[in-house]
């Protein structure tokens, strides 16, 4: 005589539905099984795109709950993005994009050279306006960026030579 609940568990609602795993691959050795003897997968469950991995790390069925670190024990961060209201530096910065389209970007590198300077002028006369630091990375990269611009010039104008 079979109890209620085993009655239950053998029942339809419990059955697998298929003969392995959804999450793992691992095939299933109960004819009843409700979650995987592997990965711990619900078996009735269809596949989810992050179930093998979550099943790599033993982590069906764990909620990702992290506590928040306490003042003390945050570790001191340096703030990479500066507010910078210095108008020159930003100007230097997106010429310096501007710069990158290939042959065309040469015409903005000499631009955003002088305009770097006047951002490394304008940051050394108000130094709480900022921009210091992107104003001279402004003007290597102009440098780095013509440089490169001037050599894909003069393929555009070697290629042809070559051909012939």
């Amino acid at each position: 005589m079979k109890s209620k609940s085993e009655e239950k568990i053998r029942s339809s609602q419990f059955a697998v539905r298929d003969s392995e795993c959804s999450a793992c691959g691992t095939a299933v050795g109960r004819d009843y099984a409700k979650f995987c003897r592997v990965c711990g997968k619900l078996l009735l469950e269809d596949y989810q795109p992050l179930d093998a991995l979550r099943a790599s790390y033993r982590l069906q069925g764990k909620s990702f709950q992290f506590a928040a670190p306490e003042k003390s024990e945050r570790p001191e961060t340096e703030n990479l993005f500066e507010e910078n209201k210095n108008a020159a530096s930003a100007t230097a910065t997106a010429l310096i994009v501007y710069s990158l389209v290939p042959y065309l970007g040469i015409l903005f590198c000499p631009f955003a050279l002088l305009t770097g300077g006047f951002g490394i002028l304008t940051a050394y006369r108000q130094p709480s306006l900022g921009g210091g630091k992107t104003s001279a990375y402004s003007i290597v990269l102009s440098v780095i960026i013509f440089a490169a611009q001037v050599f894909l010039w003069w393929l555009f104008y070697i290629i042809p030579e070559v051909g012939k």
